[in-house]
Parts: C-alpha cells; structure tokens; sequence
C-alpha cells in the first residue's frame, strides 16, 4: 500500500452503482467498456477481478442500504491504469486472511495484483488500485 499519487491521469470514466447483489457484475461491465482495446487482455482482466472484489467489498461491508451509491471510477496514462471504488460507509477497510467458507480475498487479490493501492477515508470510504504495463493506453 502506498501514498496517493499526483494527477497527470486521463480519466477513462466514472459510473455511479446502486449498493446490491448485482453491483460487483455491473462494475465489471463497466470497466470493461472503458478499457477495451486500451491495454493488454490480462491487464484487463486483471483489473475486473479487482474492481469487482472491492465493490464486493463495498455491498459486504459498508453498511449501506440497498440502491446506495457505490462510485467507481478509471484513469490511464503512460503504462499505469488507476480504478477508485468509493462509498458512503465509514467501515474499517482492512485485509484479513483469506477463508474459502468466510471469504476474505478481496484485498488480498489487490495487494497481490497491485502495482499500488491505497485506502482514503475523508468524506467516504475509496480504496483505490494501480495496475501498470508496458503497453500505453490508446
């Protein structure tokens, strides 16, 4: 995990989500419009993976009703995609080990797949994730 980086990103998209079962599957839609034909196959399903996770996260563990927003948001520029998942729960966003009856993978995929990521907790709670590669956004 690491700091925030600076700007200098252009941003791909943002989409808003109602908090609910089919908000991780939306998310994933989502992203995958955004980043078509932009990186690499596997960047791309890199960051599906975890963009879903972390909306997972967000429905799991936020304490927000049903249909609350859930934003995600996509960002490129040389090499380096950046996702930011936002909600409006004020949980403790933190790693535990993974369990395949409780669960539990979700950070633990970002910390692994990650180039960086990073928690903020100012108005809401945003985990957000880099994923870098040598092929330039198009």
């Amino acid at each position: 995990m690491s700091a925030e980086p600076g700007g200098g990103l252009l941003t791909l998209g943002e989409a808003t989500l109602g908090c609910g079962v089919e908000a991780p599957q939306r998310a994933r839609g989502i992203l995958v419009r955004w980043l078509d034909g932009r990186f690499d196959a596997q960047l791309s399903e890199d960051a599906c993976l975890l963009v879903s996770e972390l909306v997972t996260n967000s429905v799991r563990h936020a304490g927000q009703p049903p249909g609350a927003p859930v934003r995600i948001s996509a960002a490129a520029g040389d090499g380096l995609l950046r996702v930011d998942v936002e909600d409006e729960g004020h949980g403790e966003v933190c790693r535990r080990p993974a369990d395949p009856d409780e669960g539990g993978f979700g950070l633990n995929l970002v910390d692994l797949l990650a180039a960086r990521w990073g928690i903020s907790h100012e108005h809401s709670t945003r985990v957000w994730f880099e994923l870098t590669t040598s092929i330039a956004p198009a």
